[in-house]
């Protein structure tokens, strides 16, 4: 066996309270992250859909950091555990795991563009010198996702189970 399990099952449906959620786990080696369950989860009554990422490792803390000074450095992948910090301090950016954190996998750009998510709304709501600082946030973020800016990606997992791989 190549060390894949699978499981399938119904659930009761947090959204709608039908034992109508579909829940799929997949347990498996998952590169920069190792040993960790794929958790899918969709219900046919309400539409609600999840998807979870849960190490199953703790390999220590770990400090991971990448200089993104080209474009193509863009691509690079982006592992975030539920317990990892990112942090991109040229742009005065930080993602902690918050009280209900998850786990993603993207590339430098996906996560640039989570943060442009969040700067664009809270200009579209703020007032005064809080939204001058969020059009300011959205300029550099702008700036660094094409290319023009470069920076430092930081994360800091306190299980390790994080990682930056670069495109090469």
């Amino acid at each position: 066996m190549d060390g894949k399990e699978h499981f399938s099952y119904k659930a009761i449906c947090p959204g709608c309270g039908e034992a109508a959620l579909s829940v799929e786990e997949l347990y498996d080696e998952i590169p920069g992250l190792g040993r960790a369950v794929l958790v899918s989860m969709r219900c046919a009554k309400c539409g609600m859909a999840a998807y979870h990422e849960i190490p199953l490792e703790n390999r220590g803390i770990r400090k991971v950091e990448f200089r993104v000074s080209e474009e193509k450095h863009l691509t690079a992948r982006v592992i975030r555990s539920p317990t990892g910090m990112i942090r991109i301090p040229e742009l005065g950016l930080e993602l902690s795991p918050g009280s209900r954190p998850v786990g993603f996998v993207t590339n430098v750009e996906g996560v640039l563009q989570r943060f442009l998510d969040v700067a664009e709304q809270l200009a579209g709501t703020a007032e005064g010198p809080e939204k001058e600082g969020a059009e300011m946030a959205i300029r550099r973020i702008r700036s660094a996702i094409s290319g023009a800016l470069p920076f430092t990606i930081i994360i800091e997992d306190d299980l390790g189970n994080s990682a930056i791989i670069p495109p090469d």
